[in-house]
């Protein structure tokens, strides 16, 4: 009999055995499922931040877009007047006040043939 109760506790000691090992695999499983909610939590967490600071940083970069294109056309529309006084030889006050003129002109012409049109 004692060959077989030793059979027995054996057996017995293997279940006990085998039972804390599955118990370990499942505190495992367990350990690493909470500790991979924390990552993508943090993970979460990080790729918010991200955003928040890729916000920042579009804003920023169309903030500079906008201001050089500003000071490009402005260049450009200086450079144009520069060019126009070097081939017309007048400063721009000369060329605005030619312009309103111009525009004066034009109507009294367009007056003059509405009028025109009106007696026919």
């Amino acid at each position: 009999m004692k060959d077989q109760e030793r059979k027995i506790e054996d057996s017995a000691r293997e279940e006990k055995l085998h039972n804390k090992v599955w118990l370990a695999g499942l505190g495992v499983y367990a350990k690493g499922g909470d500790e991979l909610n924390q990552l993508s939590g943090k993970g979460k967490a990080m790729y918010n931040e991200l955003i928040e600071q890729g916000r920042g940083v579009e804003s920023e970069l169309k903030e500079r877009i906008h201001t050089t294109r500003i000071h490009k056309s402005v260049s450009a529309e200086e450079r144009a007047h520069q060019l126009v006084q070097k081939m017309v030889g007048m400063d721009n006050e000369r060329l605005d006040s030619l312009d309103d003129k111009i525009d004066q002109l034009t109507a009294n012409i367009e007056a003059l043939l509405e009028r025109r049109e009106a007696k026919k």
